[in-house]
């Protein structure tokens, strides 16, 4: 797997990326004192305790980024999905809206579309992952309610653990360690959004579509 970010660059401790974000454990491995993010996700991988890597990682790459990842990963389960429910595309185009324009509209528009899809599937998760990045999470004109930290980089965690849902316990496992290799990527600044501010390279295929 691609290192995360450069040699240069380790990140920030891992322990302040879990402080920062509570709601998006749990850690039940927990980082050393002082290990950089870089490492802790590195050593997540090594051990192979891939849902707890995801968790991390989508914490550590901030609701924009974890939200384009989450994204990413739906849209590659939904086109091998004949099947496919015509919310959950909706759900994903929303998200990826606000991801390119995160403004209050588009934020409110994920929401909405999240709860169409159903919280409880990928695509509606990454919706929710989107709507809960910033602003109320209260009905408009209610007081306000800021959602709790760190529960965006939780729905979008949850959103590539469930777009990596298989009977096949190898294949789900496959499909997580390309969803990680991913995430390096994208915390070393490629396989971003169009216009990105991070953006290294061009956008991979699934961006494109």
């Amino acid at each position: 797997m691609p290192a995360a970010t450069s040699s240069q660059d380790p990140g920030p401790d891992a322990s302040d990326v879990c402080c920062a974000a509570q709601h998006a454990g749990p850690w039940p491995t927990p980082p050393d004192a002082s290990e950089s993010a870089q490492a802790y996700f590195a050593r997540l991988v090594d051990d192979d305790r891939q849902e707890e890597a995801i968790r991390f990682v989508a914490a550590w790459l901030g609701p924009r980024r974890a939200v384009w990842w989450g994204s990413l990963c739906v849209w590659r389960s939904l086109r091998s999905n004949d099947d496919a429910v015509v919310a959950h595309n909706a759900a994903i185009d929303a998200a990826v809206a606000w991801v390119i324009a995160p403004n209050e509209e588009n934020r409110r528009a994920a929401g909405v579309a999240a709860e169409a899809a159903g919280y409880a599937t990928a695509a509606g998760a990454s919706a929710t992952a989107a709507f809960w990045s910033e602003g109320s999470i209260s009905l408009p004109g209610q007081p306000e309610v800021p959602p709790p930290a760190g529960v965006s980089a939780k729905a979008a965690a949850n959103a590539v653990l469930m777009a990596a849902a298989n009977p096949s316990a190898p294949v789900r496992h496959r499909t997580l360690r390309q969803s990680l290799r991913m995430a390096a990527e994208i915390l070393g600044g490629a396989n971003l959004w169009p216009y990105a501010p991070f953006r290294k390279t061009s956008p991979p295929q699934e961006a494109s579509q």
